[in-house]
């Protein structure tokens, strides 16, 4: 007899899903499919709109990611006129682009996956979340909280609102920063620096404890891409 098994809702993920896999006689995987409730049709909505509302319009793709879509339509504008943004505006492009890394990644470690390298992939599920986390390792939780807030506030700060911000426009930036906005930020950096500092520290600290599953999860060969620099480090800025 065939057997469906539904993991619904798949948690801690930016996002909302669920798998459904199927199971034939033997047992055996038959089928297996992830369900999303995210609408993507953004192509069909920008025909026929006008160039200059296109970085608005990508933005909506994401919630956590707005920044880089309303980059990436920016740039394609920036092809369309065929021109080339100041070295200022790629610059500012950057640091906002940089704070939406920041707090993505925050999000992504501190929130959804920190409980697995703190209490062990076969701690209980019940015990493998930001709260458990909360109420064991405090300084972390806040370490997280703080990190992420600090790529948001840079965001709202440069961009005028911390989701969909529409500073970023073709030709590079809707207008200058200020003085006092850059030694603001500035200001901002080392406590960020030191909070990630930390983060990497516990990591490269506590990566040996899952070699097995290093070896083993989500390990084999794709067609993905990864953008390097000369020392061969991960250089996303490159696209800029």
């Amino acid at each position: 007899m065939n057997e469906k098994i539904v993991i619904s809702p798949v948690t801690r993920i930016e996002g909302h899903a669920k798998i459904t896999i199927d199971l034939n006689e033997k047992k055996e995987v038959e089928d297996a499919r992830i369900h999303v409730t995210q609408y993507r049709g953004f192509e069909k909505i920008c025909e026929g709109r006008p160039y200059t509302e296109m970085p608005a319009l990508t933005a909506r793709t994401c919630g956590i990611c707005p920044v880089s879509h309303a980059i990436a339509s920016s740039k394609a504008c920036d092809n369309l006129l065929a021109v080339r943004p100041p070295k200022a505006a790629r610059n500012l492009r950057r640091i906002i682009n940089l704070a939406q890394i920041v707090q993505s990644h925050a999000l992504n470690f501190y929130h959804l996956s920190s409980p697995d390298f703190v209490f062990g992939f076969d701690a209980k599920p019940e015990d493998r979340n930001i709260f458990k986390l909360m109420q064991t390792n405090p300084q972390m939780a806040k370490d997280g909280i703080a990190l992420r807030a600090f790529g948001q506030k840079i965001i709202e700060t440069l961009g005028g609102k911390r989701i969909h911000p529409t500073w970023i426009v073709p030709g590079g930036v809707s207008h200058e920063i200020t003085k006092e906005t850059r030694d603001s930020i500035l200001k901002q950096i080392p406590q960020a620096l030191e909070i990630a500092q930390s983060a990497l520290n516990f990591f490269v600290q506590n990566l040996h404890k899952f070699d097995k599953e290093i070896n083993s999860f989500a390990n084999f060969p794709s067609l993905f891409m990864a953008l390097v620099s000369k020392k061969e480090n991960l250089n996303i800025m490159t696209v800029f």
